[in-house]
C-alpha cells in the first residue's frame, strides 16, 4: 500500500522483494540480490531504512518504469490512494489498463513510426478516464452524488473529469493531465465515439497522413527518388534544382528548401543507399547481420588475414641516376617502408597461433604463417593438429582454395567486401593501438582515420634517420607478437584442456610435409647411400627402411622438408628436365625418409643409439637378401614348370643365353651336365661333389 512520507509517495520494500527469510512477501517480484543492486546503483531510492517493526520505504517516483508496471499489476497504482478529494468517486472507478497501454505502444502509422512515449501515456490515461466515466454512467445516481434528487448525469460526469486537474502528485505536479472534452455535451459525444471505435478513437486523426507532403504526385516522387539514387551523390541544393526543372515542365509545385530534400533523403535511404554508396555499404548498414559467438575450445575455428604493420623502417637500395650528364650508381634511402604480416588467429581467446613476416602478402607468406601455426601448436601441446574450421579472405582464392581445403575439415571463405565477418580485422586494430602506437616509428591508422589521431608527420620527417632498419623492425614485430602470446597463453592452454579429444584432427608427418613442406626446385635420385641433398648449405643424407623403395631406384624424386625440422623428409616421384630441375610432379609414389645417422668409426665413441641403428641396418639388409633369394626361387620354380611343359625351352641355347640358374643359384653345373650327358661321362662321381657351405668368405 502507498505511504505518504515526508510529502513523498512511497511503497513498502517488502512488497517488492520475494519472500526471503524474514524479508519480503509472497507477492514480491524482485529477488533480494536484485533489490540490493538497484538500491546500490540508485535505481531505487530508500527514504526510510528498515527498522524494528517497520519495513523500509522506497520512493515511488524513483522506481524504474518496468518495476512500476509490475507493482501496479499486482497491487494497483499507489498514487490513487494518496490525496483523495471530492473527485474520489471517479478515481475509485479508474483502473489501470494494461491492454490499452500495449495497444498504444505497438501502434504504427503508414510510415512505420510508433507513438512517442508521452502520447502513449496520454492516450492510456484518457482510456482509463473514459472507462471510469462509462462505469459511473451505467451505475446508480448515488455513486455520482445525485442521491434521490434529480441530477444531470453528463453534467456531473463532466465536473468529475474536470476536477481531475485538482489532483497533484507528491511534488506538486498535475497527476492526471488529460485532453478530454470540458463540457457535458462534447464529453457525451466523445464517449459515444469511444464506445463505437475503441482505443483508436483517442488517436489524432491527422497522425501519419500525407496531406502535408510536398511531393504528392507519384511521378514526381519517382523523379526525386531517382535524383537521390544517382551515383554522383548530389547534395540537397543540386537535387532541388534538378527536381524543380522537371516540376516546371510538368506544372507541378516546386521545392522551396533543401531541408525538404534532406527529409526525403532520410525517408528514402533504404532504397537509395546502394546506388549512392554501393552494395557493400547497403549490406553492412541496412541488411540484417548474423550475430556470432566465438568458440570455447581450441583448434575449432581459425581465421587468417594479411596486415601492413604500422611501423616505419629505413631501407637502402642502389639506383642508377644521371648526375651532370653522367649516369652513376647511387645509394637511395627510403623511410616510408612497412612490413606485411599474415596472422593466423584462433578465435578461441583470440590467440595468434601463427604468423609470418614479409614484404607483401603472397601465397608463400600465407603458407608460412599456417606452417608456423601448426608448428607452434606442436610446441604447446606436443602434437600437430589441424583446425576444425578455417576462414580466409578471397586473396588468390583460385590458387589457395585446394590448400585451404586440405588444411581443415570445413573451409569457409569470408563473403566478398564483408569485413564484419572477419574477427581478425578488429584484432589488427588492437595490435596497432596496444603495441605499435607506443613506438616512435608508428605510422598511424588507416587513411580514413581522423587527423587528430594520426602521428605528427613533421616530427617523423625531422627524425627519419632515427628509424630502425629492416632487421630492427622485424625484431619489433617479433617482440610484439611474443608479448601478445604471453598475455593470452594461459587462457589458451585452459581452452585446449577442455577441447574434446575427438574434435582434434591430427596432422601426420606425411600429410604435413606434402601440404606444407618446402622444395629445392630440383630432383634427386637414390643411391646405395640413400638420398643425398644440400639444404641451407649443409649436405644431408636420408634413408628409408621401407623395402619397396628399393624397387624404384631409377625414379626421379622431389624432396619436401620442414626447414625447422630436418629429421624427416617426404619424397614423391617426378619428371625432371635438363639439369635435374623438377619439370612435373607425378606423385604416385610417396615415401617418408629419415635423416641418416652417422655412426662413429671408433667403438669407444659409439653410444646405445648407434648400436641400435647398426642393428636396424643389419636386420634390414638380411631381410632384403632373403626377399631377393625368395624371388629367385619363385622364378626358378616357374621356369622348371615351364621346361617340363615345353622341353625345348630347357635347351642348351636358352640356358647359354639366359644364364638361368637352378634353385641352388647354380648355372655352370647344369650347363656342364647337359654337355657331358651326350659323352657318357658320369656326372654323379664323387669327384664332382662339393658343398657351397664350405666356401667361407667375408663380405
Amino acid at each position: 500500500m502507498a505511504v505518504l512520507y515526508n510529502n513523498r509517495v512511497c511503497v513498502s520494500a517488502n512488497e517488492l522483494i520475494k519472500l526471503y527469510a524474514t524479508k519480503g512477501s509472497e507477492k514480491g517480484f524482485l529477488t533480494y540480490d536484485q533489490y540490493r543492486y538497484k538500491t546500490a546503483s540508485r535505481k531505487l531510492t530508500v527514504v526510510r531504512s528498515h527498522g524494528r517493526g517497520q519495513s523500509a520505504l522506497v520512493e515511488w517516483e524513483t522506481m524504474e518504469d518496468e518495476v512500476k508496471e509490475r507493482y501496479v499489476a499486482i497491487y494497483g497504482d499507489p498514487t490513487d490512494e494518496v490525496e483523495r478529494t471530492r473527485q474520489s468517486v471517479l478515481l475509485d472507478a479508474m483502473k489501470y489498463n494494461e491492454e490499452a497501454y500495449s495497444f498504444f505502444s505497438s501502434l504504427k502509422d503508414d510510415n512505420g513510426r510508433r507513438l512517442p512515449a508521452e502520447k502513449v501515456d496520454l492516450y492510456t490515461l484518457q482510456a482509463r478516464v473514459l472507462d471510469a466515466v462509462i462505469v459511473l454512467r451505467d451505475a446508480r445516481r448515488s455513486l455520482i452524488g445525485g442521491g434521490k434528487s434529480r441530477v444531470d448525469v453528463w453534467q456531473r460526469l463532466s465536473e468529475l473529469v474536470n476536477d481531475l486537474a485538482w489532483v497533484r502528485d507528491s511534488r506538486g505536479g498535475r497527476k492526471y493531465e488529460h485532453k478530454l472534452p470540458a463540457t457535458a455535451r462534447t464529453l457525451r459525444r466523445k464517449v459515444r465515439e469511444y464506445e463505437a471505435e475503441g482505443w483508436a478513437s483517442l488517436v489524432h486523426k491527422g497522425r501519419g497522413n500525407t496531406s502535408a507532403a510536398k511531393v504528392k504526385d507519384e511521378r514526381m516522387a519517382a523523379v526525386l527518388h531517382k535524383l537521390l539514387s544517382l551515383h554522383m551523390n548530389l547534395n540537397n541544393v543540386q537535387v532541388m534544382d534538378k527536381y524543380n526543372e522537371v516540376a516546371a515542365l510538368t506544372g507541378m509545385d516546386k521545392l522551396r528548401s533543401p531541408d525538404t530534400v534532406e527529409r526525403y533523403r532520410r525517408e528514402m535511404e533504404c532504397t537509395t543507399l546502394a546506388h549512392r554508396r554501393g552494395a557493400t555499404k547497403m549490406r553492412n548498414t541496412l541488411e540484417m547481420q548474423v550475430k556470432r559467438e566465438a568458440p570455447k575450445t581450441a583448434f575449432t575455428y581459425w581465421t587468417l588475414d594479411g596486415w601492413t604493420v604500422e611501423l616505419l623502417y629505413q631501407k637502402k637500395s642502389e639506383v642508377m641516376r644521371r648526375n651532370g650528364g653522367v649516369i652513376k650508381q647511387q645509394t637511395l634511402t627510403t623511410y616510408h617502408n612497412r612490413k606485411t604480416m599474415v596472422v593466423v588467429l584462433d578465435a578461441c581467446t583470440k590467440y595468434p597461433i601463427g604468423y609470418a613476416i614479409g614484404d607483401n602478402e603472397s601465397t608463400g607468406l600465407i603458407r608460412e604463417a599456417l606452417r608456423d601455426a601448426v608448428r607452434h601448436g606442436k610446441e604447446l601441446f606436443g602434437e600437430r593438429y589441424k583446425p576444425m574450421q578455417l576462414q580466409s579472405d578471397n586473396y588468390q582464392r583460385k590458387a589457395m582454395t585446394p590448400f585451404y581445403e586440405a588444411m581443415t575439415k570445413y573451409y569457409t571463405p569470408a563473403a566478398v567486401h564483408n569485413a564484419k565477418s572477419k574477427i581478425i580485422e578488429p584484432y589488427f586494430n588492437h595490435l596497432n593501438k596496444t603495441y605499435c602506437q607506443l613506438c616512435e616509428n608508428w605510422s598511424g591508422f588507416n587513411v580514413t582515420a581522423s587527423p587528430e589521431s594520426q602521428p605528427n608527420i613533421e616530427i617523423l620527417n625531422r627524425n627519419h634517420k632515427c628509424l630502425p632498419d629492416e632487421e630492427g623492425v622485424i625484431a619489433q614485430i617479433h617482440a610484439m607478437m611474443a608479448q601478445e602470446r604471453a598475455a593470452k597463453i594461459d587462457a589458451y592452454r585452459a581452452a585446449f584442456a577442455v577441447t574434446p579429444r575427438e574434435k582434434l584432427i591430427p596432422f601426420g608427418d606425411e600429410e604435413y610435409l606434402r601440404l606444407m613442406g618446402e622444395t629445392t626446385g630440383r630432383t634427386n635420385r637414390l643411391t646405395g647411400a640413400g638420398l643425398t641433398m644440400e639444404i641451407g648449405g649443409e649436405r644431408l643424407s636420408f634413408e628409408s627402411f621401407d623395402m619397396s623403395l628399393r624397387e624404384h631406384f631409377n625414379e626421379d624424386w622431389i624432396v619436401r622438408y620442414d626447414p625447422d625440422d630436418l629429421s624427416r623428409v617426404l619424397i614423391s616421384n617426378a619428371v625432371s628436365s635438363r639439369g635435374a630441375r623438377a619439370k612435373e610432379e607425378i606423385g604416385t609414389l610417396l615415401y617418408m625418409m629419415e635423416q641418416t645417422m652417422r655412426v662413429p668409426m671408433a667403438l669407444a665413441d659409439q653410444r646405445e643409439e648407434h648400436f641400435e641403428h647398426r642393428r636396424r641396418v643389419r636386420e634390414f639388409n638380411e631381410a632384403f637378401e632373403v626377399q631377393y633369394m625368395e624371388k629367385q626361387r619363385e622364378v626358378d620354380e616357374t621356369l622348371d614348370a615351364l621346361r617340363r611343359e615345353i622341353p625345348e625351352i630347357g635347351s642348351r641355347g636358352l640356358l647359354e643365353r639366359a644364364l638361368i640358374v637352378d634353385s641352388m643359384g647354380q648355372h655352370k653345373d647344369n650347363r656342364a651336365a647337359e654337355r657331358l650327358a651326350g659323352t657318357g661321362v658320369n656326372t654323379e662321381d664323387d669327384d664332382w661333389e662339393w658343398s657351397p657351405e664350405d666356401m667361407n668368405f667375408s663380405r
